[in-house]
């Protein structure tokens, strides 16, 4: 059984519309209809889309125009252009516009469906490996390379919206201690355990990656009161974490916090260094007092 997508049809003409909607919905498709580009375009704002479906010659909004759109703003984005105007318009023109099928007018249905087939095949491929590159292979979170991708995103819409945001940067704190004490594969288990820490502490619209060897990140949309929230729901659970497993050390973060105002907006390497900046003042005053102390991980330096 194949995968069920929802589609956005394109097209001035009804009967063409109700032919390519009675096609795909046969194969278990939900489609959805516009008359031009214009419409489209509102529709794509107020709902999620999987693949788009578009004629050319229409009136306020041709299908060369939206596919540009539309590949300006949603990347990599499936879009398969039909046209009966095989002498003024080719696939070179719909594929440099942005599309990734074309298909003339009238056309089989065998073929349509191979054609548009094929194209969702190759966008989840697609989708798969960047997947793959853009996830961190121990923790299965983001890596580096998509944190910045989403979160260059996420501070424009930021600022186009008016919302404040705001970035932990969040240090695992004794990651060499440990590897040194009780070997790398250890190490690479408290890594694991503090990234399930994190999914669990922050919600799926939150950007939570790790991007760098102890150096874990979340960029969420917050007020102060909510940023509070959210950091003492983190220690509580690494808190909860170290009181159920059973081992020879304890987790332990330094967090960094700094607030995205979007009536001042700076750039995400900026609030990544002011965030950088404050984890490692609270780590050094950890390592102050575990000196003055003569402990280090909760364990006196003499039984170390």
């Amino acid at each position: 059984m194949g995968f069920s997508y929802k589609i956005l049809i394109v097209d001035d003409e009804e009967s063409i519309r109700k032919f390519v909607v009675n096609m795909l919905s046969q194969k278990g498709h939900q489609c959805v209809t516009a008359n031009n580009g214009i419409e489209a375009l509102d529709k794509m704002m107020g709902a999620k889309f999987d693949a788009l479906i578009t004629d050319i010659v229409m009136p306020e909004m041709d299908g060369i125009a939206l596919t540009k759109e539309v590949s300006n703003q949603y990347q990599n984005f499936p879009v398969m252009v039909m046209t009966g105007y095989t002498d003024e318009y080719s696939a070179e023109t719909a594929i440099a516009s942005g599309a990734r099928e074309f298909i003339n007018k009238p056309f089989p249905v065998s073929e349509f469906l191979i054609r548009f087939n094929k194209m969702m095949r190759d966008c989840k491929g697609e989708e798969e490996l960047l997947a793959l590159s853009l996830t961190d292979e121990l923790t299965g979170l983001y890596n580096r390379r998509r944190f910045f991708i989403l979160a260059e995103q996420y501070l424009k819409v930021a600022i186009r919206e008016k919302k404040r945001a705001f970035l932990l940067f969040i240090d695992m704190d004794d990651l060499k201690w440990i590897n040194d004490h009780y070997g790398h594969n250890e190490g690479d288990q408290a890594l694991i355990a503090l990234a399930n820490i994190l999914k669990k502490t922050f919600r799926e619209s939150d950007i939570v990656a790790r991007i760098g060897g102890d150096e874990f990140v979340a960029l969420v949309e917050s007020t102060d009161e909510a940023s509070k929230i959210l950091i003492t729901r983190l220690y509580e659970n690494i808190r909860d974490c170290n009181a159920k497993v059973s081992q020879d050390y304890k987790l332990s973060v330094s967090v960094g916090a700094a607030q995205f105002d979007p009536e001042y907006p700076i750039s995400i390497d900026r609030l990544l260094s002011k965030a950088d900046a404050l984890m490692y003042a609270q780590k050094r005053k950890k390592r102050e007092q575990e000196s003055r102390l003569g402990v280090r991980n909760g364990l006196n330096d003499s039984t170390i």
